[in-house]
């Protein structure tokens, strides 16, 4: 019995007596890890297509020990050319709009390589903006990373094949704006809806830019179980009137072909 009892003190904090047997103590977690996300250099020029250096903007995810994301980071680098300077000033994040100086007080004018300190970590994905300020009462804009897609639009309808919507979505991608239109088929028991196309564009001044996926490439498939597909772009700068959307064709065991459209205009 004297041999028992040492034996189990001896194991201390790495296990306990239940129930008449040994559980162990449990497994320290590894700590979290900061890996690249997205990093972006942009070459500079003066207005006399002279060289003025290059800036990056890079933004680190933080990776818990089981592969999820729970953090993101950001910090510029500024290369500037000989003879010139390059003076970081703010930066914002897609995910709340704030804006933060990138040195508390301000930067000075760096005229060689220089990094900042990593901005405060935030947990929403987003995209990170820098701005700064170059010879000749010039700016810089360089921004890195993106943000979630988000839903603005959609429109469904049901029919006895099933179901079909088709939905716009857009999301900040670096220092521009992309639009998404996706499709999503859920067939009744038994039917089947034949994708055709899926489309997302704008409508600007009467006139209807857009992309489009040919689902019908190499052939029409006639899907019996929920499928979806996408296309997506960079948006284009934008004028008044508009209408953005996105827009889709399907073809039901009717012989009925359905295009419909889920739009925003201004």
């Amino acid at each position: 019995m004297r041999k028992i009892r040492t034996a189990l003190a001896a194991l201390g904090a790495a296990a306990a007596v239940v129930g008449g047997g040994l559980v162990g103590a449990p497994a320290a977690q590894a700590a979290p890890t900061w890996s690249t996300h997205d990093k972006n250099c942009e070459t500079l020029t003066g207005l006399d297509a002279e060289s003025l250096g290059s800036v990056c903007a890079e933004v680190q995810k933080r990776v818990t020990d089981a592969g999820s994301v729970n953090g993101y980071r950001a910090r510029v680098t500024v290369t500037p050319a000989a003879g010139q300077w390059m003076k970081p000033t703010t930066y914002s994040w897609s995910s709340d709009g704030a804006l933060s100086q990138v040195c508390s007080g301000g930067c000075a004018q760096q005229s060689s390589a220089w990094t900042s300190a990593w901005s405060p970590v935030k947990t929403t994905a987003g995209t990170y903006v820098v701005r700064g300020e170059l010879p000749g009462d010039s700016l810089f804009d360089v921004g890195a990373s993106w943000s979630d897609w988000a839903r603005v639009a959609e429109k469904c309808s049901t029919y006895a094949a099933g179901k079909f919507c088709v939905y716009r979505h857009e999301r900040g991608y670096r220092t521009t704006m992309q639009e998404r239109g996706k499709l999503t088929v859920a067939p009744a028991a038994g039917k089947w809806i034949e994708p055709r196309w899926v489309r997302v564009g704008t409508v600007m001044n009467g006139t209807d830019t857009y992309k489009t996926a040919d689902l019908c490439d190499p052939s029409c498939t006639r899907r019996t179980t929920s499928w979806s597909a996408t296309v997506s772009r960079t948006m284009p700068g934008l004028a008044s009137p508009l209408e953005l959307y996105a827009s889709a064709q399907v073809k039901l065991p009717s012989g009925e072909t359905r295009t419909f459209k889920a739009s925003l205009s201004d």
